[in-house]
């Protein structure tokens, strides 16, 4: 091992990786980078030394040796024997092997560890021609392997018993925390802060257990080092370990420790108060023990008492002005209340209850992972922390203990929007979407207005981390949540949803209940047409003089393409007193303006009965009687083009991407089949006539071909409006007429 920097890595409790890095910073290691469950970080020894010493959170720190990709067994031994294990531990020393991860090579991780712990062996035999033994209960050293997307990364334990063993816990109860965890949820319930700002911190756990939680309250109070009883860390038997540099860390740090100290003694400034009750006494008697171990009885009042008759009058020797924390770990699951709920439920309400009489604007944190009855509190948390204890998830719930957190009976829209108000307050990301969608709405209402339109799209994912469309239907918007990356964390996305819905209705003015969101996934087949819902509820709206029935809950898309505004405009004036042909027609849309602006004649064409019904609504809605002078034709289009021996003026021809209906002998696919699509359109074209060819696949080509065989001139600029100008190639357009016209 080198005196330069080292490599190494800091294992910890999921979602405590933050706490951990900032530690790390704090002990003056600032080369740092966020792991799952760890933190990776470039340290000197000294460093490392430290950081061992002093780290609450983490359970493990590890020089590491060595990373590579393997593919199999005799490359992970590999791996494992070229690691000069003899100039790292003497052959004297006990070991053994831990291996985490997965790979694809090693159906049973304990093959894996056999294979390592053959090649350490051999490596120390052939060097030193002896072999270390295993020592699989308290071992001299722990070589980890840590599997992950075919990699192996080989480390070497600096700590050897997990850091949460402090050495305090003389007794426990059924269901421990872990005393890192324990730690990083007194950080997460803001007690440092309370320290910092408040001359009078308290803390009381009402529901203390054996008492680990006032324990880590109070070592972080008063400075006192997580792992000073430590005698033994697994570096100690490392070759090159130093223990003069050892020595002097340790003394610089319990030199410090004794300066925290002093600064909460009777002539500092802080009056501190670590309180902890428990209705059964022979746990009471448990805590007692381990608060006596670590040297804390002085600092922490602990007494037999049922969350019933918690009280704050009755503690006479706070002082009046005094502000606090309640922080507990009640007990949950199927490991202390199995079949019990109705009993933790009254007992959480009638906890509530005294908080709510005594503890006027304390704040309450309740750590658990039984969420039926921390609801039973009634109080409303203002924000959660997701945490694991082992493998059970848990949350670090926050509440403000005031009648505003009092939770009485709500709708889901009204919890909806209490959750969506809450979001706000999570982080100031969300502004650089507020000022986007307030830039938006100013450059785009007047010329909306201007132009007789009230359906326009504000915004499409113009800033990446708030990957929505949001378009305005007169009074509703329609949000369109695109599909975010596998990579994206659902709960920050989610977070993101909420602010941008947030800002919606605040902006805009509209009620949340007037905003309908949509995830939008990559499409295929007719899942664009799919049914969502059934609540069969439409709206009606305006695009220049014509109305049109628009359905937000029940399907993916609304009933109007908003992109194709311009397209419908530039059919409906080709087609004044002429014949119109609309393939695909949808639900009619393109050809309600062609007979507003006096198109003779229309056929509208498509497979779907239900949007035909659709678009008869909308021609009805427009004063549009229906008969002959307006046909709707439930039929597959290229099978009805081969048969139709009608001639048009004027044809519009929007097929969808891609479509596999079971109405349809054989697939659709725009980019393979519109040549014969409007190879078919045009034989029902007349001579003099115009086909206007749209579609949305955004790598769309026309086929070469087609341009010998007509007159094809590309539209799309003319198409594009104004307030889809982010996107130029969301649909191609052409206009194509017979070479001889």
């Amino acid at each position: 091992m080198s005196q330069n920097t080292i490599d190494c890595f800091a294992s910890c409790a999921k979602s405590t990786e933050d706490l951990l890095q900032s530690e790390l910073h704090t002990l003056g290691i600032h080369h740092t980078k966020l792991h799952v469950a760890g933190v990776s970080f470039v340290t000197t020894r000294e460093k490392l030394y430290e950081a061992c010493f002093s780290s609450r959170i983490a359970n493990q720190i590890y020089l590491k040796l060595d990373e590579r990709k393997i593919e199999n067994a005799d490359e992970l031994y590999q791996v494992l024997y070229e690691i000069p294990w003899h100039s790292l531990f003497a052959v004297d020393k006990t070991f053994k092997v831990e291996v985490t991860g997965k790979h694809r090579a090693f159906n049973n991780m304990q093959y894996a560890a056999q294979k390592a712990k053959d090649a350490v062996a051999d490596k120390f035999r052939n060097e030193c021609e002896a072999r270390p033994n295993i020592n699989l209960e308290s071992p001299e050293i722990i070589i980890s392997l840590h599997f992950h997307r075919g990699s192996v990364s080989v480390y070497l334990s600096a700590t050897g018993e997990s850091l949460h063993r402090r050495g305090y816990r003389v007794e426990q109860g059924r269901a421990p925390l872990k005393e890192t965890l324990a730690a990083a949820i007194v950080y997460r319930s803001g007690w440092q802060t309370l320290l910092i700002e408040n001359s009078h911190p308290v803390l009381i756990d009402p529901m203390c257990g054996s008492g680990t939680l006032l324990i880590e309250a109070a070592m972080i109070a008063y400075g006192v080092l997580p792992n000073i009883h430590r005698e033994n860390f697994s570096f100690m038997h490392w070759l090159d370990y130093d223990q003069a540099l050892f020595e002097s860390v340790k003394r610089n740090a319990l030199d410090m420790m004794e300066k925290n100290s002093h600064q909460f003694s009777e002539q500092g400034k802080k009056d501190i108060h670590i309180i902890g009750y428990d209705s059964d006494p022979y746990v009471i008697d448990k805590a007692k023990e381990n608060i006596a171990a670590i040297g804390l009885e002085n600092k922490i009042s602990i007494a037999v008492q049922d969350i019933s008759k918690l009280d704050r009058y009755d503690l006479s020797d706070l002082p009046d002005d005094a502000q606090g924390i309640i922080l507990t770990n009640p007990p949950y699951g199927e490991r202390l209340y199995h079949q019990q709920e109705n009993k933790l439920k009254a007992l959480f309400n009638t906890f509530s209850d005294q908080l709510l009489s005594h503890f006027q604007d304390w704040k309450l944190c309740v750590f658990s992972g039984f969420k039926e009855t921390t609801k039973s509190l009634s109080l409303r948390s203002y924000k959660q922390n997701k945490l694991f204890n082992g493998a059970i998830e848990t949350v670090l719930y926050h509440i403000n203990i005031d009648p505003q957190s009092k939770m009485r009976f709500e709708s889901a829209a009204e919890k909806e929007k209490r959750h969506i108000e809450q979001a706000i307050n999570e982080d100031d990301k969300h502004l650089s979407f507020k000022n986007r969608l307030n830039k938006n709405v100013t450059q785009l209402r007047k010329w909306a207005k201007q132009n007789e339109i009230e359906c326009y799209r504000l915004y499409d994912a113009d800033i990446p981390e708030f990957s929505v469309a949001v378009d305005l239907y007169n009074n509703h918007v329609h949000v369109q949540e695109y599909q975010a990356e596998k990579y994206v964390d659902h709960n920050a996305a989610e977070k993101r949803l909420k602010q941008i819905l947030y800002h919606i209705h605040h902006t805009l003015d509209i009620p949340y209940k007037n905003i309908h969101l949509k995830t939008r996934k990559k499409q295929a087949g007719k899942a664009q047409y799919h049914k969502l819902d059934a609540q069969k509820t439409y709206h009606v709206v305006r695009e220049n003089e014509a109305l049109f029935y628009v359905n937000f809950n029940d399907y993916l898309d609304t009933g109007l393409f908003l992109d194709h505004r311009k397209i419908r405009q530039i059919v409906a004036k080709a087609s004044k007193g002429k014949a119109l042909l609309n393939l695909f027609s949808y639900t009619c849309t393109a050809s309600v303006h062609a007979a507003l602006a006096g198109a003779k004649r229309i056929t509208n064409v498509d497979m779907s009965r239900t949007y035909l019904d659709w678009g008869k609504r909308n021609f009805e809605l427009n004063k549009l009687s229906l008969g002959k002078k307006y046909e709707f034709i439930e039929s597959d289009c290229i099978g009805w083009l081969k048969e139709n021996h009608q001639q048009y003026d004027v044809i519009f021809l929007d097929p969808p991407t891609f479509s596999n209906s079971k109405k349809m002998q054989e697939t659709l696919d725009v980019q393979r089949d519109h040549a014969l699509l409007i190879d078919l359109a045009m034989r029902s074209l007349k001579e003099n006539g115009i086909l206007y060819f749209s579609n949305n696949y955004r790598k769309f080509t026309l086929d070469e071909n087609l341009m010998k065989k007509y007159h094809c001139q590309n539209i799309d600029k003319v198409c594009l409006s104004r307030d889809f100008l982010r996107r130029p190639n969301i649909h191609h357009c052409w206009e194509i007429k017979h070479k001889s016209s």
